[in-house]
């Protein structure tokens, strides 16, 4: 068995290590990824072409000062008019929607892309420069008030925000679907960022991935090495899971320490940068995010649960051919040096 808190930060986990494998295919060239477009993207012109623009993930972004409310309701709800909305630009446009409103601290909540297509997720119909579509619309909310009702929060008659790749739903969200969240506000001193009440919402929801809101954070993630910690109680039960990139594991591992050395004149101190043996024994890796997804699969499959009912918003299909089993080297090793 494995607490159901620490159940649900797997399975977030699982689903954030999962989008960003994605993410990594999404920003490389189509032929490196798609076994059809090596054999049809012959020609030397058409060797960077990139894969279509869906995303695994969608965000919902707003002002910072709101997060706190949202996470105490447990519910991300349809605004006055009856919506909730996305963008679906990936993670190296993200930054566009700050432009919204300049100079405000604001927050992105991202979700995965098949959670909410499951609540019945669709694109915006923008007619600001279509008169004759306008009037169409005007007439079908005579004829028909109560169906226009229905499909009202898709359309918007005077508004045009198409560059933002807008979707809605018009249902409320459960905030403990949420896999990752992204903040304009960090303390400058000590980089801590800024999310009012995410410790309410860890503590209820599990553990979720933080970052600080700027492209170069989001994309720089994408490409680095992730390290894993399993921690089990004296019976084997998992009591906790954690990775991270290789940016935040050096700050856990590495230390700088002063070395005399005997220059040719004199001799100096120097610092020299070196690993915390213990505190690198206490991580297992490196490992690429498939690697990751495949692990929380193994984990989740060795305690008998369903992956296809645990894991509905999945990307791979197939999640037990992702996952470690316990015959796999890979988990062996890791859960023997994480324990």
């Amino acid at each position: 068995m494995i607490p159901p808190k620490v159940k649900t930060t797997l399975i977030r986990n699982f689903y954030f290590a999962e989008a960003m494998a994605m993410y990594e295919l999404y920003y490389a060239p189509l032929v490196s990824t798609y076994p059809p477009a090596q054999k049809a993207l012959t020609d030397p012109g058409r060797q960077e072409d990139r894969p279509p623009t869906w995303v695994p993930l969608v965000f919902h972004c707003t002002e910072l000062n709101r997060l706190e409310e949202i996470i105490a309701s447990g519910q991300l709800k349809p605004n006055q008019r009856g919506f909730v909305a996305f963008t679906e630009l990936p993670i190296g446009e993200l930054d566009r929607m700050l432009f919204r409103k300049p100079g405000e601290q604001q927050v992105a909540i991202g979700f995965p892309r098949r959670y909410v297509q499951s609540l019945g997720l669709s694109s915006v119909w923008f007619l600001k420069h279509n008169a004759e579509l306008r009037k169409i619309v005007d007439f079908y909310k005579t004829v028909d008030a109560d169906r226009y009702k229905q499909i009202s929060p898709f359309i918007e008659e005077l508004d045009d925000v198409s560059s933002f790749q807008e979707v809605r739903v018009t249902v409320p969200l459960d905030i403990g679907e949420a896999v990752w969240m992204l903040t304009t506000l960090r303390n400058s001193e000590n980089k801590t960022l800024e999310l009012p009440g995410i410790h309410d919402f860890e503590t209820k929801n599990g553990k979720i991935a933080k970052s600080f809101w700027h492209r170069t954070h989001q994309t720089g993630i994408l490409g680095e090495w992730q390290f894993t910690a399993i921690t089990k109680d004296g019976s084997g039960r998992v009591e906790d899971f954690k990775f991270l990139g290789e940016y935040y594991w050096r700050e856990q591992v590495m230390k700088q320490q002063e070395i005399a050395v005997r220059l040719p004149v004199d001799e100096k101190q120097i610092l020299f940068e070196s690993v915390q043996l213990a505190r690198r024994n206490s991580y297992s890796g490196p490992w690429r995010f498939v690697d990751v997804a495949g692990m929380i699969a193994g984990l989740l499959l060795s305690v008998g649960e369903n992956l296809g009912k645990l894991l509905p918003h999945r990307l791979t299909k197939e999640v037990e051919a992702l996952a470690w089993v316990d015959s796999d080297d890979r988990l062996n090793r890791n859960l023997e040096s994480s324990s």
